[in-house]
């Protein structure tokens, strides 16, 4: 039987409210609630290595969970695509960011890269350097995200994109007063430019689906290409 060690905890009021309802569950005694506890935490220690990245895992699962092959399947038929604006402020960890620095907690969304900031101004930057490495269409995604955050919130156009095996750099400057009609059509552009080569095309596509279905399949031996594609649907 296991020894019963005495100790005095000092807690808050705020400490014991945020436990009211696991005291509860043990009819008002504390020291099973904090046993309790205790058991959780070895858990979790057990699981994740520590609290911080069982927190960071939380945080990523609050979205929706896909297999690698799924998500591999997502980038590649997004590339060159712009995130829509809402779909962007829907994302919380990109909602909460506030300076340059903070753009690092995008990976917190659960993609495989490391992310590494260089701006002259942490809050209100006038050039930005922004390298993304990992998983090369993960760390593509996520730069892609980050250069539209910025455009969006500091006015910064995409100067240049340099692509290597396992990294992607981009540098950003403004261009014009933030917010006037000039400034948004170059940086609107410069993102088109480097980051979305489909994306009219695409917008059109998903706007008359019908109309291109049409002019694919008059155009080309579509049936041959499925048969390629898709050979046990033949079978």
């Amino acid at each position: 039987m296991d020894k019963i060690i005495r100790k005095n905890v000092s807690l808050y009021e705020h400490d014991l409210k945020k436990i009211e309802g696991l005291v509860e569950k043990h009819e008002g005694n504390l020291s099973a609630a904090m046993r309790d506890m205790i058991d959780f935490v070895d858990f979790m220690l057990r699981r994740f290595g520590s609290l911080e990245e069982a927190k960071t895992i939380e945080r990523r699962i609050r979205g929706i969970c896909i297999p690698n092959m799924i998500l591999h399947w997502f980038l590649m038929y997004t590339d060159a695509c712009l995130p829509d604006e809402s779909a962007m402020r829907s994302i919380e960890e990109i909602r909460v960011i506030e300076s340059v620095s903070h753009l690092k907690s995008i990976a917190d969304i659960g993609f495989a890269v490391d992310i590494q900031v260089d701006a002259d101004d942490d809050r209100n930057p006038s050039e930005v350097t922004l390298q993304v490495s990992g998983e090369t269409m993960q760390a593509e995604f996520v730069a892609k995200l980050a250069a539209c955050f910025l455009a969006e919130t500091k006015g910064l156009a995409v100067e240049d994109v340099s692509r290597k095996a396992k990294a992607i750099t981009v540098n950003l400057r403004r261009r014009g007063e933030l917010g006037s009609e000039g400034a948004y059509k170059a940086v609107r552009d410069s993102l088109l430019q480097h980051f979305g080569e489909r994306h009219v095309m695409m917008e059109d596509i998903l706007h008359r689906p019908r109309f291109w279905n049409d002019v694919i399949t008059s155009t080309c031996e579509w049936s041959d290409v499925q048969r390629y594609k898709y050979p046990r649907i033949y079978r």
